[in-house]
Parts: C-alpha cells; sequence; structure tokens
C-alpha cells in the first residue's frame, strides 16, 4: 500500500472507530438515564378474572390519595375498566361487624363518570359468582362502604350509575374469605 492509501485508510478506520465508540457512549448514556421503576405487585382476593394490584390507578380515580409507589391501597379494575374497587381492607372476610383483627371489610368504589373525580352516585348489587339474584344492594352514594357478606366465595358486584347521560354497569369479581379467617 502506498503512502496515499495508508493515510485514507487511517482516517477511514478513525471515523469508523468513532462512528462506534459514539454509538456505545450514546447506548450506555441512555441505560443510565433510564430511571428504575416500582414492581407491580398482585394481591390475593380477585377472583373470576378480577385482579387486584399496587400499580397506579388511572387518574380518573386517584382523587384523595397522595401518589405513593407502590400505590397505597389494593385495588382493582372493574369490567370495561370503568369502575375502580379500593379494598381498603385489603381483602373480604364473610361475616358482620368487626373482623378478628378488629378491623372492617371497606370497599371504596370509583365510576367514571361525569365528574373530574368518578361519579359517587352509584348502585351496587352483591350476589355469589354465578347467582342471578343479588343478595345485598345499596341503591348509591356508595363512596366508599362496608362490605359485610354472610358466605365466603367469589362474589360479583354489579355497579351500575350515569354517565353522559347514559345508563353503565360494571362488574368486579372479589374474594371473600371464611368468617373468622385472619386477612
Amino acid at each position: 500500500m502506498d503512502l496515499g492509501a495508508r493515510s485514507q485508510f487511517a482516517y477511514i478506520a478513525a471515523a469508523v472507530l468513532i462512528l462506534l465508540v459514539g454509538g456505545c457512549a450514546s447506548s450506555q448514556a441512555t441505560q443510565v438515564k433510564a430511571s428504575p421503576t416500582a414492581p407491580i405487585r398482585t394481591f390475593a382476593g380477585g377472583c373470576a378474572g378480577t385482579v387486584l394490584t399496587d400499580a397506579e390507578p388511572p387518574v380518573w380515580a386517584q382523587t384523595g390519595f397522595a401518589k405513593l409507589t407502590p400505590w397505597p391501597v389494593p385495588w382493582a379494575f372493574g369490567s370495561q375498566d370503568t369502575t375502580v374497587a379500593f379494598l381498603f381492607s385489603t381483602v373480604l372476610v364473610a361475616g358482620s361487624g368487626p373482623r378478628v383483627d378488629g378491623s372492617y371489610n371497606k370497599v371504596g368504589w370509583v365510576s367514571k363518570g361525569d365528574y373530574p373525580s368518578g361519579n359517587t352516585d352509584i348502585a351496587i348489587e352483591a350476589r355469589p359468582l354465578g347467582e342471578s339474584q343479588p343478595v345485598l344492594t345499596s341503591p348509591g352514594d356508595a363512596n366508599a362502604s362496608v362490605v359485610d357478606l354472610p358466605t365466603p366465595g367469589c362474589w360479583t358486584f354489579r355497579l351500575s350509575w350515569s354517565a353522559h347521560g347514559q345508563q353503565q354497569v360494571s362488574t368486579i369479581n372479589l374474594e371473600v374469605l371464611p368468617a373468622g379467617a385472619r386477612p
């Protein structure tokens, strides 16, 4: 190779080396900049396709909560992702009154509605999974409620409300532990 060809080869090799090093450096910078995310956990308490999680719920359901990671209260989407159940008691236990640990079954219900924070005028029917007749009903204004169910098993909560002038319906399935079980 003559001197001119060697110089040209050296310039090309240097350019390729710069591109390779620059590519690696930018790739490493991207990896360093990526922020770690908290793992999303799921919890026992959902059934028949309902999943309880501590992931961040949709913005329309977050009113009244501080933004924490993981989310401070396990929650589940209803069908069509138009309702959310916040399980303040973490898991439901059959029976009435305080549970073995002194707490109560408490669920916060939020629907995607006409209001920025969701509509709180939700009628709720509760029935064992697969049953046609409701065992418990709440006529409306059920934003947060104590939920005392008579028997353990998978229960379907049918929520209905009006949004944008139309009747809406969603279901959420939650597991109920036997009476006396420690939550």
